[in-house]
């Protein structure tokens, strides 16, 4: 049995009052939305683009299996249960080699000016925090290049309001120590525009675990993969969204606009 260590946790983005007001230069938010998210060429609200959604997954659970010809994940039951076994698979086989578990947390200001309120499109928000993907990536692979082996699964779950919080969890060959990776939340930092280094401070933004900790799951054996999976939309119940809270519905319908995976593994950031 794996030894086990403190809780993972998780870093929520600052109060709005305590973010800087972000501002950018250039073409109107509205002009940048691509047709597809519009609604009889209309940008919807979030609450309309969400309650849409839900009604195409609704449909989509009536009509059984047709949903395999969408080519997206529509967070269905069906498709709830697979994911699930799917991670569980990933856990039990990276369990069998990892020493430590590793937790990192990404996120951003949501606010594209907070003097005044104004809120950033949620798929704008998200595609501006993916401007730092590779620069994450490279760092990563530089920190963890003299280990023999890793894997990660990185997850996208909701924070306030909605707006997703990006997760990366890490399997690691050997142990490390916390400031080895410091330099990933600094890429992002660095590299995204929406970033704010007071909300990911490493020592909260990085969670360490020695040994891949014994879950109560005889099918997973960390906690890792259950603090990962949870954190997605439509995987908490195991009953697909329409079960969910609207804030879980809403970063669904999010990453169905932006055709982002909710979650992925191999060796990304």
């Amino acid at each position: 049995m794996f030894e086990q260590d403190s809780e993972h946790h998780m870093v929520e983005p600052l109060p709005r009052d305590a973010l800087p007001s972000v501002r950018f230069a250039g073409p109107a938010e509205s002009n940048m939305i691509p047709d597809h998210l519009r609604v009889d060429g209309r940008v919807p609200s979030w609450d309309t683009a969400t309650r849409k959604f839900t009604h195409l997954v609704e449909y989509f659970e009536s009509e059984g299996t047709s949903h395999q010809a969408v080519s997206y994940d529509i967070f269905t039951q069906s498709w709830a249960g697979a994911a699930w076994s799917r991670l569980y698979e990933i856990d039990q086989r990276a369990c069998e080699w990892a020493k430590q578990t590793v937790l990192l947390t990404f996120t951003g200001n949501y606010l594209l000016d907070s003097e005044t309120d104004t809120f950033l499109p949620p798929v704008t928000f998200f595609a501006r925090m993916e401007d730092a993907a590779d620069a994450r990536q490279k760092a990563l692979s530089r920190a963890l290049s003299d280990l023999d082996q890793w894997q990660s699964i990185r997850v996208i779950g909701p924070g306030p309001n909605g707006y997703p919080i990006l997760q990366l969890g890490l399997y690691l060959s050997d142990s490390i120590q916390r400031d080895t990776i410091d330099s990933v939340i600094h890429a992002h930092i660095n590299n995204c525009q929406i970033a704010n280094s007071n909300a990911h401070h490493p020592r909260e933004a990085i969670s360490v675990r020695n040994g891949a900790d014994g879950s109560q799951s005889p099918s997973a054996p960390s906690q890792l993969i259950h603090t990962l999976g949870r954190k997605v939309p439509g995987l908490r119940s195991g009953e697909g969204i329409i079960s969910e809270s609207w804030p879980r519905r809403a970063t669904a319908a999010m990453l169905r606009g932006g055709q982002w995976r909710p979650y992925r593994f191999g060796k990304h950031s």
